[in-house]
């Protein structure tokens, strides 16, 4: 692609059919944009435009190529004066499963409004995925590996998974634990992951017995569940489970984290005209996280 200065000096200029006028509107020089167009000319290898004394006239090579541009730039105007007239205020509903917004999303929620109080954020919670398209939810906070049919999605933050217990199913134990004693656990994983506990023995430079005992869980929150019952272990993202692990109820058993299969997405239905308030709540839900992570 040709340089967007060239670009826009040379939709200008077939426009108005004048190097002055153009100058005039993209507030640069009438030299500006005749050295703009040469440079275009030069990268196109094609002439743009039959220099008469008092007029412009674009070369049969050019017309057509012009009218596509006038086309994109207008909908690039377009494009800026709707995200522009979007107003950052009202209420902004997101669909988030109660296991997560209560353990993560809820707590924060009171820092977002500080930042942006004309913006109220209403979560929706709801076990179950929400239809977003046609729906009068804006966008949802989802767990999986990002790709969704018909919605774009913004990774949150890549999960980083390792083992933890309840304190009763290990006492017997030392910690940190080698990846050979948890191996004799019961261990969870939830649906569509059952690749991290491979890869987790795999970078602890380990072999787990092939008799190893897993249990596929439908979610998370039942894998999470499993481990804090007492019953088995959960690969499980650490700053899910930070606040389980501070108060006690869970412990790590080993020091060493593998990215997950699934993080946290914010997802929207595809539109070339995202909500601003979302993608707001989606940055701002990135940097929250991050400061979590540094802590």
């Amino acid at each position: 692609m040709p340089p967007l200065k060239q670009l826009h000096a040379f939709e200008a200029a077939a426009r108005h059919q004048s190097f002055k006028k153009a100058a005039e509107e993209l507030h640069v020089t009438q030299a500006a944009i005749s050295h703009q167009v040469r440079a275009l000319e030069d990268h196109l290898g094609k002439k743009l435009f039959h220099r008469k004394t008092r007029q412009l006239v674009l070369t049969d090579a050019a017309r057509e190529f012009a009218e596509g541009l006038f086309g994109a730039f207008a909908q690039m105007q377009a494009s800026v004066e709707r995200i522009s007239s979007q107003q950052m205020a009202g209420s902004l509903k997101l669909s988030v499963a109660p296991f997560y917004a209560n353990r993560m999303v809820l707590p924060l929620l009171r820092n977002f409004h500080e930042v942006y109080p004309d913006i109220r954020i209403m979560p929706e919670m709801d076990a179950d995925v929400v239809i977003l398209k046609g729906s009068d939810i804006d966008g949802a906070v989802r767990y999986g590996d990002g790709s969704w049919s018909g919605l774009a999605s913004i990774l949150l933050r890549q999960d980083q998974v390792g083992p933890v217990a309840a304190p009763e199913l290990v006492q017997e134990y030392d910690l940190p634990m080698s990846p050979e004693e948890i191996a004799k656990l019961p261990l969870a994983y939830n649906l569509g992951t059952q690749g991290d506990w491979p890869r987790w023995f795999a970078q602890c430079n380990a072999l787990p017995d092939a008799r190893q005992q897993l249990i596929e869980y439908s979610d998370r929150a039942k894998a999470i569940d499993l481990a804090l019952s007492g019953n088995g272990v959960a690969l499980a993202d650490t700053l899910l489970t930070e606040a389980d692990v501070r108060n006690g109820h869970l412990v790590r058993l080993h020091p060493e984290t593998v990215p997950s299969e699934k993080s946290m997405y914010v997802v929207y239905a595809e539109t070339a005209y995202p909500d601003p308030r979302l993608i707001a709540f989606a940055e701002w839900y990135q940097n929250e996280l991050e400061q979590l992570n540094r802590a």
